[in-house]
């Protein structure tokens, strides 16, 4: 349990506040209207804005899709309203992972890239027809083009993109991100809301700063009520040792009559705990990191990452813990002289 919650709270800092980058944009507005864009500019100074048009897809290649049907499946979906965008260029951290471009100009007729996340959802490929509803006017575009992230990060993204002279006409709302001073942030706000009540103006530092207590909040409570289980590992462990106390000593004593020293019977009894400690952390450390990896993967849908480094330390640390407890549990056994203990059985 440990182990996964920390490669699970590892992996969400990679991808969410570390793989922040500090010229990257840390504002958002949006539901900016067109005749606002010269107004929002003002205040905010050099900002990018994304045209967004909302629309549900109908059918692939005239195939309808189940919207009951697709609502029952777990994480995203095709019967969700998706927001549709366009332009004639790839982001910065976008590449084309089928097609030479955007769009191509042998073919007539709209046409549309999409995100390869889509595919996800979905089988399809190259050629086929995507049938569109934006707003009650309906829209069958090719897909001339499927794009790929090169990696996570908190960056504006769209699933599809159609070349502007198709999707611009239609009705839309801007979004807008910015790179604003920290100390700046509070009072563009006021400004932008005093303005533009319409528009959403979402603070991206706040919001990683809040993610990131919420998440070592959560990660330290789980911890301590984890540790119960740690201590209650090694009181068994040390029970255990005790337990068997008779035949680990007859044990000793028998290496110690056939000449063995107490040091090579320590050296026994510390392999046998280092053996103990490797075999349960290896299959604690592969369960963890299949686990980590259902939970990024299925339900945080961000990459995985293994985090060798980490791993390895993980992996020590349980040996050290088990050998160090095993071994002192063992120190009466290990100086316990044969002669005490054959007198102590001719005894019996």
């Amino acid at each position: 349990m440990l182990f996964c919650i920390y490669l699970v709270e590892a992996n969400l800092d990679t991808a969410y506040v570390q793989s922040y980058p500090e010229d990257a944009s840390n504002i958002f507005l949006i539901d900016i209207q067109k005749e606002q864009v010269r107004g929002v500019s003002g205040l905010i100074g050099d900002a990018v804005f994304y045209p967004v048009v909302r629309a549900r897809i109908r059918a692939i290649n005239n195939v309808p899709v189940q919207r009951e049907t697709e609502r029952r499946r777990r994480g995203d979906n095709l019967a969700r309203e998706f927001n549709l965008t366009y332009r004639h260029h790839l982001l910065e951290d976008e590449r084309m992972l089928a097609g030479k471009t955007l769009f191509r100009a042998d073919w007539d007729g709209p046409q549309v890239s999409v995100l390869d996340t889509v595919l996800k959802i979905r089988k399809m490929g190259i050629g086929d027809v995507l049938h569109f509803n934006i707003q009650g006017v309906p829209l069958s575009a090719r897909i001339s083009s499927i794009r790929t992230r090169t990696k996570e990060s908190i960056k504006p993204f769209f699933y599809f993109v159609f070349p502007e002279k198709i999707l611009a006409p239609a009705p839309q709302t801007l979004f807008a991100a910015a790179r604003i001073p920290k100390e700046r942030i509070s009072s563009l706000q006021n400004k932008v809301v005093a303005h533009f009540p319409n528009i959403s103006f979402i603070d991206i530092t706040e919001t990683v700063k809040v993610f990131s207590k919420v998440m070592h909040k959560l990660s330290t409570i789980i911890r301590f009520f984890t540790s119960f289980s740690i201590i209650a590992g090694l009181l068994i462990m040390i029970s255990a040792i005790f337990a068997t106390r008779a035949t680990r000593m007859q044990e000793a004593v028998y290496f110690k009559i056939l000449g063995a020293t107490r040091g090579f019977v320590r050296r026994i009894f510390a392999f046998e705990n280092i053996f103990i400690g490797a075999f349960s952390a290896i299959l604690a450390l592969a369960a963890a990191h299949g686990d980590a990896y259902l939970i990024c993967t299925r339900i945080l849908d961000i990459a995985y990452r293994p985090f060798m480094a980490d791993s390895f330390v993980m992996l020590l640390l349980p040996i050290i813990v088990v050998v160090a407890g095993g071994m002192g549990a063992s120190r009466t056994i290990l100086r316990k002289k044969p002669v005490s203990y054959l007198r102590a059985r001719e005894s019996q």
